[in-house]
């Protein structure tokens, strides 16, 4: 598993290893600590040293949680001589202006990448690139935005940081109360695992992970209701939120969360109940008080929405 001791590379390894699966994590620093099977230190980038890991490894499957360029996609589909590749990617979509995003509505890119790419153009190439391939055995799992406790984006601290000091939230209003692009962190490690069962035919598809019919509005409220605090949300036009206020946008161009069918269907993923992603994340929370840098403007948002 390249990427095994990141956000969600843990959560997948955890999955993996209570379904009795032998799992070996790689990244590029080395962690002492029990949460693998076991675990290797390499640098993906060298790609002998990588060869080399594979070939001592001989994997069945090659979860792949740190692939951001199609030059890393074409280095696995080199040296990969396993059963499965999983490439877990991001919410690769074209602008679907409020629409649930479905698997198919995915647009593979034409020519060649730019040398300079952003973290959604690179995973839209690097899909690309395994879409072009002709018969390379990839899996992929496509997540939204994910929170969940030791969340490094610190998104969702945003949010609760918010609703702890009971003034208002400021949300976009074209968007915050449609489904929104929002998964649990245990909800994609569990697609990660399902996307490794080669008992399952699922070569050459994709499939959405995600909460099912979960809003920001519903996150929010959600929030307050685990705290014990009231949901105070001041909607504003989208283009006039400060930056960091509503992290989670929803921005009203882009896709209204997934449609799930297929990867109900196939996949056999099944979300776990908001509740329970945010007990737990709140106990996180609680713990080690995080703060989203966002919200260092809070004194502006109150303003903003005390002047509106």
């Amino acid at each position: 598993m390249l990427g095994g001791a990141g956000f969600i590379g843990v959560a997948a390894c955890k999955e993996l290893m209570r379904r009795g699966v032998e799992t070996i994590a790689a990244g590029r620093k080395d962690r002492p600590y029990g949460v693998f099977t076991s675990y290797v230190t390499i640098d993906r980038f060298d790609e002998e040293q990588l060869k080399q890991m594979l070939d001592s490894v001989q994997p069945d499957v090659l979860l792949d949680l740190a692939c951001f360029t199609p030059a890393e996609v074409e280095v696995a589909m080199r040296i990969f001589e396993g059963e499965r590749y999983v490439f877990v990617s991001t919410g690769v979509y074209p602008h679907l202006n409020g629409r649930p995003a479905r698997e198919e509505d995915f647009i593979p890119l034409e020519g060649d990448p730019p040398e300079m790419l952003d973290y959604l153009e690179g995973k839209r190439w690097c899909e690309t690139v395994l879409e072009r391939s002709h018969d390379f055995p990839w899996t992929v799992i496509r997540p939204p935005a994910v929170f969940g406790q030791a969340d490094h984006t610190l998104r969702i601290a945003a949010y609760i940081q918010r609703v702890e000091d009971g003034g208002p939230v400021l949300v976009p209003e074209e968007s915050y109360e449609r489904q929104a692009g929002l998964a649990w962190v245990k909800d994609i490690g569990y697609a990660c695992a399902l996307a490794c069962d080669l008992r399952k035919d699922l070569t050459r598809k994709a499939y959405n992970a995600a909460f099912d019919g979960v809003s920001v509005r519903d996150l929010i409220e959600g929030i307050a209701r685990a705290m014990g605090k009231p949901a105070r949300m001041h909607p504003m036009p989208f283009e006039q939120l400060p930056d960091g206020a509503s992290p989670y946008g929803p921005d009203p161009r882009r896709s209204a969360g997934y449609v799930l069918d297929r990867a109900r269907k196939e996949l056999g993923f099944e979300p776990s109940a908001l509740e329970d992603a945010l007990a737990e994340t709140l106990a996180w929370y609680r713990v080690a008080r995080p703060s989203h840098p966002g919200y260092a403007n809070r004194a502006k948002e109150l303003a903003l929405a005390g002047a509106a």
